[in-house]
C-alpha cells in the first residue's frame, strides 16, 4: 500500500477532521497574507475583525457581544480590545461597553483597502471564490458590515 493511498483513507475516515484541517489551513494563510499588509498599520487581522464588528454597532457593545461575535471567551475579548482602547482606536465606558473612536474609524478605513487587495490576491492565489465561501460558511460568523 503506498503513502498516497493510506492518506486518502485516512482522509475518507475522517471528513470532517480534515475539513477542519483544510479550514485552519485557509485561515492560517489569510491571517499571513493580510496580517503581512496590516502590519503596516499596526494591527492584525483579528483586530481588523474585532474594531469591525465593535464599530458596526453606534452604541458599542459588550465584553459579551463581542466574545459571541469574535467566538472566544469573554476575557479574552477584553484582553484583546484592551490594547486597542490604549491605542486609542477603541473607548470603553463606565458600563464597561467598549465603542469605535474616530481614530479607529480612521484606522479601519485605512486598513480595510489594504486588506482587501491582499485577499483579492490570496482568492486569485488559492483558486477560491470569496462568494461561494461567504455563502457556504456563512456570514453570520465573521460580520462585514463597515463600521457606522
Amino acid at each position: 500500500m503506498n503513502s498516497e493511498h493510506a492518506e486518502h483513507e485516512t482522509s475518507d475516515a475522517a471528513p470532517d477532521l480534515e475539513a477542519a484541517l483544510v479550514l485552519a489551513w485557509a485561515k492560517s494563510s489569510l491571517d499571513t497574507a493580510i496580517g503581512t499588509v496590516l502590519s503596516r498599520v499596526g494591527l492584525f487581522l483579528d483586530d481588523l475583525r474585532r474594531l469591525r464588528i465593535i464599530g458596526a454597532q453606534l452604541q458599542g457593545l459588550t465584553r459579551e457581544d463581542i466574545a459571541e461575535a469574535m467566538g472566544e471567551s469573554r476575557s479574552h475579548a477584553v484582553r484583546s480590545s484592551l490594547p486597542l482602547v490604549k491605542l486609542g482606536w477603541l473607548s470603553r465606558t463606565e458600563s464597561g461597553e467598549f465603542a469605535l473612536t474616530d481614530s479607529g474609524r480612521a484606522l479601519v478605513d485605512q486598513a480595510e483597502g489594504l486588506a482587501e487587495k491582499a485577499a483579492h490576491r490570496w482568492f486569485t492565489d488559492t483558486g477560491l471564490n470569496p462568494t461561494e465561501v461567504i455563502s457556504t460558511v456563512g456570514s453570520s460568523r465573521s460580520p462585514h458590515s463597515r463600521p457606522t
